[in-house]
Order: C-alpha cells, then structure tokens, then sequence
C-alpha cells in the first residue's frame, strides 16, 4: 500500500477576511494515506520506509504557498494563517510571504511560512488540520507549494518553525533503522505548482492536496537501502523526496487527482 503524505487545501473555510462574495477560505490539513488506506492502518503509529526503516516522525516547512488569479486583486483579499502549533492540530505562523495584491501585473495571494509536523496516530492515520488561508471565491490560474529552509526571523514565535530554523532543514525526518533510533535532515527546496483553472466556490469551496509517498526515501533505484545516517546516500535520499512531491485537484480528500483519476 503506498504511503502518501496529504497535504490539503480546502479553499474557502469560513475564515475572517475573504470578501462578502466568500464565505470559506482555505484550509491546510496532512495525512499519510488515502481514505481507504487511512482505515486499513487504525491504530497504527508509524509507516514503513523500507528495508527495516520505519519512519514515526516528518516535519517539513512549507516556506510559501501562492494562488495566483484575478480575484487576487480584489481589494478585500488577504492571505494569512492562523491557528496553534501542534501535531494534528491547527498549526500555521504568518510570514513576511503572507498577502496579496499585484506583483509585475499578476494577482496573487501569498502565505506561509507554515510547518507540517505528523507522529503517532496523526502520521499513520488519517487527514489532520495543518493551517488556514483567506482565499476570496472566483477563477484562478495557478497555485505553488514551496518547501524550504526558513531562518529565525520567519519563524517567528511559533516553536516548530523555530526548532526547524535553528536545525538549518526544511524537512526533518525521525525513525527507527534495526531498532535504532534515526533523524534525517535535509535543506532541500521543492516547488511544485498546479496549473489551469482552479474554481473557489463561495459556498463549497475547492481542496488541492500536496501528496509525498514516504514509502520510498530510503530506497535506491534497485531496491536496496539508503541509510538515513549513510552521508553518501544524503543527496539520493534528498533525490527522493523531491521526485515524490506533488500537487493534486483532490475535493473528496482521498488523495487521488479528481481531474485525471490518478492518485493514492
């Protein structure tokens, strides 16, 4: 079963901000698998990465997200966060990145940085709040996820950010390998955008899921292991997270593209 780490965007969540036309914004939530799968692994703690890897920790800094759109533009539109730190509960932490307005003649809306931080239940299990972003309703073109280094400045007061600005990663990875505890760190940037028209209904709103399957960062091409402390796997294993990121259309929260009928 393929281990997928969601992370969702509901565009339009009620939040204080969107304009009188919207009545949701956004929501960020993160799980590790499908709907299906999440029920398959009740009462799990942890997933598998392979080769006697398990992997019961991930953190990862997502330093910006953008929708960019005319109704970007409008003038009650702004992008924020907001909310508590904590595993599986409303996390997020306004940045210099959060707003919205034209930059070079194009409408966008900016926020972050925010952190995704998954253990126990909430890693193996099901789909968790992460964050929550103004969005107002109408026709966008395009949005991007940027995971990246932040300093302590961005971080601000929220704690996780904090601990990750001062571990200089953008992802943190915590597990086991032959029962011996692991953390693999990486300054890794991944971007990955979505294009085409993406519709935020004032009354339903639109979700976007930012999906990475877990379940082969400490694998090489052959199969074989990459050990997380191994410091010549490093670049392989960075390798690996980068090419298992991506961005979906995902309403149904199930973690499958709704426009290609792809996913989890």
């Amino acid at each position: 079963m393929r281990n997928s780490f969601i992370v969702s965007a509901s565009l339009c969540a009620a939040l204080v901000g969107c304009s009188s036309s919207t009545s949701k914004g956004m929501t960020v939530s993160a799980s590790t698998a499908s709907a299906v799968g999440a029920t398959a692994r009740a009462g799990a703690a942890s997933i598998g990465g392979g080769n006697g890897i398990t992997i019961d920790r991930i953190r990862l800094v997502v330093k910006k997200f953008e929708i960019e759109g005319a109704p970007a533009c409008t003038p009650a539109a702004s992008g924020s966060s907001s909310g508590k730190s904590g595993t599986g509960g409303m996390s997020g932490s306004s940045g210099s990145d959060d707003g919205s307005g034209s930059d070079g003649g194009e409408c966008e809306i900016e926020s972050g940085p925010f952190m995704v931080d998954l253990s126990g239940s909430d890693l193996a299990t099901g789909v968790h709040p992460v964050t929550g972003i103004d969005v107002p309703s109408g026709t966008y073109e395009e949005l991007r996820f940027q995971i990246h280094v932040i300093d302590a400045s961005q971080a601000g007061a929220n704690a996780g950010l904090a601990e990750m600005a001062a571990a200089g990663a953008s992802i943190l990875v915590d597990g086991t390998q032959g029962g011996a505890a692991f953390q693999f760190k990486s300054a890794i940037t991944v971007d990955q955008k979505r294009e085409g028209k993406i519709v935020v209904d004032p009354a339903t709103g639109v979700n976007v899921t930012l999906d990475l399957d877990a379940s082969g960062w400490f694998k090489a091409s052959d199969g074989s292991k990459l050990g997380p402390a191994d410091a010549v796997a490093a670049s392989a294993i960075d390798a690996n997270i980068r090419a298992s990121v991506r961005v979906v259309h995902d309403d149904d929260h199930d973690g499958k593209d709704d426009d290609h009928g792809s996913g989890g």
